[in-house]
């Protein structure tokens, strides 16, 4: 039988300038399980700040979210999320987040939500498409933990199912899809390298670094006996991707926010300060 049960809302925005050259949003709308805050304009990166929050526990059974958002007219957009999003336990059902980006226009989106926490019998699939024109440029950034780590919860959710497609020019620059099931062995290279491991991932496509990464060698050199970190390129030149997995929370925090920087000064830009008091 169908389960009727669950919420199905998300969030709709475009960006673009007003006449003065600032960025604005130029169409939005939310619902439950997602609130807008107030967008605050950073003058010094000249980017549009939004904060998408979830007023309700987290994600349970049955709930589906979308998210879509459009930055064109050469705007410059940052979303952000004021903590870490949580998959809760389920009995029956999934949980289902829609994702979707169209980038065009000459203009910058850097999505970069809190940590995705994978909780005790939760089941989750995601999906993501990225469009970006040629001229334009994405920073996507994933960040998750595999449960409750604080409380000793760690690889007991049910299935998380992630599926990413990236376009540029309307054509395929990547496709990465992966399912964690903690009753294989699709766990076991996150298990056997840490405990309890901390991933996160950037995925960054711009014109500006084609044939080598600046930072890559730095990034390369931030590995550790409790960091792992990996730089590749993507397909047609079209951008990089780096992979970090972190055997504890601060230096996974603390790796993060250097990587997050690293690319912004190879794209030269700043990055935009979250704003989370």
């Amino acid at each position: 039988m169908k389960n009727t049960f669950g919420l199905n809302g998300g969030v709709k925005l475009g960006c673009r300038r007003n006449g003065e050259g600032v960025p604005y949003l130029s169409s939005q709308r939310f619902s439950a399980p997602v609130h807008l805050s107030k967008p605050y304009f950073d003058e010094d990166t000249g980017s549009l700040l939004v904060n998408l929050s979830c007023p309700t526990a987290g994600l349970l059974a049955g709930d589906r979210v979308v998210c879509d958002i459009e930055v064109s007219d050469q705007a410059s957009m940052v979303v952000t999320t004021p903590g870490a999003t949580r998959s809760h336990f389920m009995r029956s059902g999934i949980a289902r987040v829609e994702q979707k980006f169209k980038v065009k226009d000459g203009s910058f989106l850097e999505f970069n939500p809190g940590a995705l926490i994978l909780q005790k019998a939760t089941n989750l699939e995601q999906v993501t498409e990225i469009e970006v024109d040629e001229d334009s440029e994405v920073l996507f950034v994933e960040k998750m933990l595999p449960g409750r780590i604080a409380h000793g919860e760690s690889f007991v959710f049910q299935k998380f199912s992630n599926r990413l497609r990236i376009e540029k020019e309307n054509k395929i620059v990547l496709l990465e899809s992966f399912i964690l099931d903690p009753g294989n062995e699709s766990v076991l290279p996150w298990k056997n390298s840490f405990p309890t491991p901390y991933y996160g991932s950037f995925y960054l496509i711009s014109p500006k670094p084609r044939d080598h990464l600046p930072c890559r060698e730095r990034i390369h050199g931030m590995m550790s006996p409790n960091l792992l970190t990996g730089v590749t390129s993507l397909h047609r030149k079209a951008g990089w991707m780096v992979k970090v997995l972190a055997g504890d929370p601060y230096e996974f925090k603390r790796a993060v926010k250097e990587i997050r920087k690293l690319l912004h000064a190879d794209i030269e830009r700043l990055p935009t300060d979250f704003r989370r008091y």
